[in-house]
């Protein structure tokens, strides 16, 4: 571990020689990985051009050279926690006077000058009997870096051994300092991460790691791509794209799914890619009244085409919506984000875009918008009741459970308490019968041409159900029984207003109405009598007094009130 010589003494001197410092930290500007932690590392000290830290002198440093303070022994440090800290100058003037004190502000943020964090490593240090040789120092960059691997004189990574370990630190003062020294970073708000030496502390480490990596391979990419196009030849730069996506393999996945969007696919391939400022020219055109702003708007939207064609496809996948109706809508949502653009929004346009597609996506493309509007503060409670069913059921698609799959998966698992409940829910996931799919069915199709109203009850009413409501028909008297055959469309009559009706029997329309009432009160009591129904059924449409009367609620009762708000009153 390659430290500058100040440094190793202080850490090794545990607060004997200066009483008021004990330093247990050191800094880093890359993050330090997991395999580094839990090994013995030697200190190599580091001084002059090629030492870690340039800059002026402080007070403890002039001190610890003119009373010639050096290392007395050998020693070995342990990284025991590693923190990725936000630098300001705030944070390196407190660590630097109170924890850290061999080196001023300045050299520390000359350190991090192009760094916005930077890598506290908290050290647990050993005194050890064995020196290393000197010879094995020299291997290395010097200084560059702060944890090396060791090499022999052939050049041969070198695994020195030690034998005894005196700890110079207690555990309990280690302790204190690091979370005074952690407690520092958080009112600072500086705190990025922590990791511990644990298990899960390392396994956090090594993702952290991962993704670092992919970052600067990206960052890596992009740098070798912008050499490519500045170093480009004034005819390549017209066909030089700077995407980092392969659109071409997204296009044949789009008309895998859709071959009918061809030709949209073939028109979006030979749009010239966005250059460098491009989107900036174009943009101020769009609010002003320049000639140019027609053309603007045309070139704005063919260069964000193929994000649309790209969220079309993530919004198929997610919903299932078809993805031509996706596509037109994000294509909505380009030409949104175009006209409200302006020079208060934060971030590119190409992300404002996106995050315009996205909304109108969302918002016109709905999964659940088939049979009804669905209000956009709903659609939560929506995919809550979907994971419901999900998690119980253990099911991708609940179209591929019938009616009556979905019903009791609903009250089971969805937390519906009454049959109501549920039924809207179904009715809200799902979808709607294509008359398509009905007319090219032969068995629907010869269902749809029967006029015969028995044959068609026989098709979807079991046997033992038609003969109670067949009954509960024949309880009534012979007019309530015309009224409720005609009314509800029973028998081969079509369905009929109040109004024909009463005109059919001569009586008003108000009449009529009150007839009905009174008729579905009867067979909804009956049904119940015969256990056709469930009290919770029969209740939810009935009112049951305590002399055993019933009375009809619901829309009806409700028509029957605003009927009596708007009669005039007798004088």
């Amino acid at each position: 571990m390659r430290e500058d010589q100040n440094s190793i003494f202080l850490l090794q001197d545990a607060g004997r020689h200066y009483d008021k410092y004990c330093q247990i930290t050191v800094f880093g500007r890359n993050i330090i990985r997991p395999e580094f932690f839990r090994q013995y590392m030697y200190f190599a000290p580091f001084t002059g051009y090629n030492g870690k830290y340039r800059g002026g002198v402080t007070d403890i440093m002039m001190s610890i050279e003119d009373n010639s303070c050096v290392p007395t022994s050998n020693y070995v440090a342990v990284i025991d926690t590693e923190v990725e800290f936000r630098v300001t100058p705030s944070v390196i003037r407190q660590l630097s006077r109170e924890h850290m004190p061999a080196w001023g502000i300045k050299p520390y943020l000359d350190y991090f000058s192009d760094r916005k964090s930077g890598i506290l490593l908290f050290l647990r240090v050993y005194k050890v009997s064995k020196a290393l040789p000197s010879a094995f120092l020299e291997k290395g960059s010097k200084g560059s870096s702060q944890v090396l691997k060791l090499y022999d004189l052939n050049g041969e990574e070198l695994i020195f051994s030690t034998d005894v370990l005196e700890p110079v630190i207690s555990d309990n003062k280690f302790s204190y300092l690091k979370d005074e020294i952690l407690h520092l970073l958080k009112v600072e708000n500086a705190l990025l991460a922590l990791y511990e030496s644990t298990d899960s502390g390392l396994q956090s480490l090594q993702e952290r790691v991962i993704a670092d990596r992919e970052i600067q391979g990206t960052k890596d990419r992009w740098n070798n791509r912008h050499l490519q196009w500045v170093d480009a030849d004034e005819d390549e730069l017209e066909d030089f794209d700077m995407a980092q996506l392969d659109y071409e393999s997204i296009y044949q996945e789009v008309l895998e799914i859709s071959p009918g969007m061809k030709d949209v696919i073939d028109y979006v391939r030979n749009i010239q890619a966005a250059r460098l400022g491009e989107y900036d020219y174009y943009l101020k055109d769009i609010h002003t009244d320049s000639p140019n702003k027609e053309f603007a708007e045309n070139r704005l939207f063919d260069m964000s085409m193929r994000a649309s064609v790209k969220s079309a496809l993530y919004h198929y996948k997610k919903t299932g919506v078809d993805i031509e109706d996706t596509f037109q809508e994000a294509c909505i949502g380009i030409i949104m984000a175009t006209r409200k653009y302006n020079d208060n929004v934060m971030g590119l346009f190409p992300s404002y875009v996106s995050m315009w597609m996205r909304q109108v996506m969302d918002r016109n493309a709905s999964p659940y918008d088939r049979n009804m509007r669905i209000p956009v503060h709903y659609r939560e409670h929506i995919h809550q009741v979907m994971q419901l069913l999900f998690d119980g059921c253990q099911c991708d698609d609940i179209n591929e459970m019938d009616n009556c799959e979905l019903y009791s998966a609903l009250m089971k698992y969805a937390g519906c308490n009454t049959t109501q409940e549920a039924y809207h829910w179904i009715s809200i996931l799902r979808p709607s019968e294509s008359i398509e799919d009905i007319l090219e069915d032969p068995l629907r199709e010869e269902f749809l041409k029967d006029t015969d109203y028995e044959n068609r009850f026989d098709e979807w009413i079991d046997i033992n159900d038609r003969k109670v409501i067949r009954d509960a028909i024949n309880t009534l008297s012979e007019r309530e029984q015309k009224i409720l055959i005609r009314r509800y469309g029973f028998d081969g009559y079509p369905l009929t207003s109040l109004e024909g009706i009463g005109r059919t029997i001569g009586i008003t329309r108000e009449r009529v109405r009150q007839i009905e009432v009174k008729a579905l009160t009867k067979v909804l009591k009956y049904c119940y009598q015969q256990r056709f129904i469930s009290r919770e059924q029969y209740l939810s449409v009935l009112t049951e007094d305590n002399t055993g009367n019933v009375k009809l609620k619901g829309k009806y009762q409700r028509k029957k009130e605003d009927t009596s708000k708007k009669r005039k009153p007798t004088k």
